[in-house]
């Protein structure tokens, strides 16, 4: 929860070192000593730290992966923490798209609030958190209203991919498309590593197909085995199956996916294994060149999947 009590982010970025340093000496005394603070503040900071889970919850230790990031930075660039943070913390993404929209800071934080009430005692606690933090990572920048920089981005799918292309060039910008995309329901559903794997997917198109078709095949046969462990029956074994076409046939079981859903998603798991997963094709014994523009459209079916499969095993709602 954020606190009432704000604390500037550096800080908080001064405070996480402190606990990474100290690593299981850490407590509020002795963080408080070595930053030569108060222990409110360390107090405060911990709250703010836990909620954005750079540091496990109802304790100290800092996440191995904010703890090696830290280490690495000098003082002046550990806003590079924050922002990595604030790009995997679902209220911030919805605050973003908001702002991207063209609400205020006040206006985007209160519909997140509304949605989030147990983020703080209060809308504006929130906001002045997601404000500063935002502003320190980099993120926003204050002109007037605190506004997002990013670049309209095309939702429809029948846009030019040329012009989709042009737009995702960030991992903001596109965590901002997969909101826009899949919402906030779905979005919430999916886990960080999820999220992580399908946006490389949009990211790694240009200067990696391969790796892009790889990320996004991992995010959606991992998307496939959470709908099948919420929504499946107990008789399936959903952890056991491994690979894309093994889990949709756990799903088409359970009546969670229809025959169009199945067809949709061999093909996205065909050119994922010749392009990405696997080596040399088994028929020809060579390598099938992947091109930027296959890698993003395996992201793009894979997101539209992700949201019509979601919509028909949550809702029953068929959605192309």
């Amino acid at each position: 929860m954020f606190p009432a009590y704000v604390v500037p982010p550096e800080d908080i970025a001064e405070i996480l070192f402190a606990l990474s340093e100290l690593d299981e000496r850490a407590d509020e005394k002795t963080v408080a000593q070595f930053v030569d603070d108060s222990e409110r503040k360390v107090r405060e900071s911990v709250k703010v730290l836990q909620e954005l889970e750079i540091i496990v919850e109802s304790g100290y230790t800092v996440d191995i992966e904010y703890s090696d990031l830290i280490q690495q930075l000098p003082p002046d660039d550990r806003n590079a923490v924050f922002e990595k943070a604030l790009l995997r913390y679902q209220p911030f993404i919805d605050y973003a798209t908001y702002l991207n929209r063209g609400y205020s800071s006040e206006q985007a934080s209160k519909m997140v609030y509304a949605a989030y009430e147990d983020l703080a005692s209060g809308q504006e606690y929130m906001n002045t958190y997601f404000e500063r933090l935002g502003q320190y990572a980099g993120i926003l920048t204050e002109e007037g209203d605190v506004s997002i920089e990013v670049r309209e981005i095309p939702t429809d799918s029948t846009h030019s991919i040329e012009q989709l292309r042009e737009s995702l060039d960030s991992e903001l910008e596109v965590r901002i498309y997969l909101d826009e995309i899949l919402g906030e329901e779905l979005m919430s559903f999916l886990d960080e590593d999820t999220k992580t794997d399908l946006s490389n997917g949009y990211l790694k198109h240009t200067q990696s197909p391969r790796d892009s078709i790889s990320a996004t095949g991992r995010a959606f046969e991992d998307f496939l085995r959470n709908v099948g462990d919420k929504y499946g029956s107990d008789d399936r074994d959903y952890g056991s199956a491994s690979g894309i076409i093994p889990v949709v046939n756990h799903l088409q079981g359970d009546d969670l996916v229809k025959r169009i859903h199945k067809r949709r998603v061999f093909a996205l798991a065909e050119i994922r294994n010749k392009g990405g997963a696997h080596g040399d094709d088994t028929e020809v014994l060579e390598r099938w060149d992947t091109s930027s523009e296959v890698a993003l459209h395996c992201a793009i079916t894979a997101t539209l999947l992700v949201r019509s499969i979601y919509c028909y095993a949550s809702e029953g709602r068929l959605i192309l």
